[in-house]
């Protein structure tokens, strides 16, 4: 005989079929998932018209939103990383094309790192623009055009040193690049620069590791696939150290997944009685 009935697993009505003449309770297949799961045909209800209600003997996992933050968690990462991508494509480009004045700060020291007071810094077409390094090898140019500028570092017993570095609009300074000088002439690029140079490549990184956070957290929000998700969350958290934020979102993502892995189903399973 047919009946209808609901399905612990799917939460869908379906109708499922048990052998005329059977009483209590019965195992049953879910047409819409394929899982088995046991009804009482004893219960008062009608079967052509009503659900049942679910037998106490079906022990239903219970469902938190722990997947569902960490799978929104890892779409942020994604937003994110897509974001700082597209930053170190394009802005800094057009940080580049600014030329307005502004003010570049660094430090000097030597091959072991001690500061080096009294070191010439000049810029390269221009040099009425020049700073002399402090007690702590610190030094500040001002009136210096934001964009790509070359500096050269002279010093009583040291080799010249000549440094590309970027410097950012209206006075915006990041914390100090170290140049290092030693006996015979270097080159060096700022932190800027070397990350300039290799743009293309760290946007190729960050956007494949955000999109693999994507897919892991669609698959969290599904609670589709544990380990998808799982690895998902940890690539997310990689690509999180482009964007700081990232790195933190990507660690909660990765407690909430480990704390809610029963509420995972990886494949459509029989639920053995």
């Amino acid at each position: 005989m047919k009946g209808k009935s609901r399905c612990p697993h799917c939460k869908e009505s379906v109708v499922v079929d048990v052998p005329d003449g059977l009483s209590g309770e019965q195992v049953v297949t879910c047409p819409n998932c394929g899982m088995k799961f046991k009804v009482n045909v004893d219960e008062k209800y009608s079967w052509e018209s009503e659900a049942p209600m679910i037998h106490p003997s079906v022990h239903l996992k219970t469902r938190s939103m722990k997947p569902v933050i960490a799978g929104i968690l890892l779409v942020i990462i994604f937003l994110s990383g897509i974001a700082m991508s597209g930053i170190l494509l394009f802005s800094l480009d057009s940080l580049s094309n600014i030329n307005v004045p502004s003010e570049f700060e660094g430090k000097v020291v030597d091959s072991g790192g001690k500061a080096l007071e009294s070191i010439n810094v000049s810029v390269v077409g221009h040099p009425e623009i020049h700073a002399v390094t402090d007690s702590n090898g610190k030094f500040l140019i001002k009136n210096i055009t934001s964009g790509k500028q070359t500096l050269i570092f002279t010093g009583d017993g040291y080799g010249n040193l000549t440094a590309k570095v970027f410097v950012l609009p209206w006075n915006i300074t990041l914390p100090y690049d170290k140049f290092v000088m030693g006996n015979e002439q270097r080159e060096q690029k700022s932190l800027i620069i070397k990350v300039f140079d290799l743009r293309v490549a760290l946007s190729a990184f960050i956007i494949a590791m955000s999109t693999a956070a994507l897919v892991g957290g669609i698959a969290a929000i599904a609670r589709k696939r544990f380990g998808i998700a799982l690895i998902g969350a940890v690539l997310g958290t990689i690509s999180g150290m482009f964007t700081v934020v990232g790195i933190v979102l990507g660690i909660i993502a990765i407690v909430l997944l480990l704390l809610s892995k029963d509420e995972f189903e990886s494949k459509p399973r029989e639920v053995k009685y």
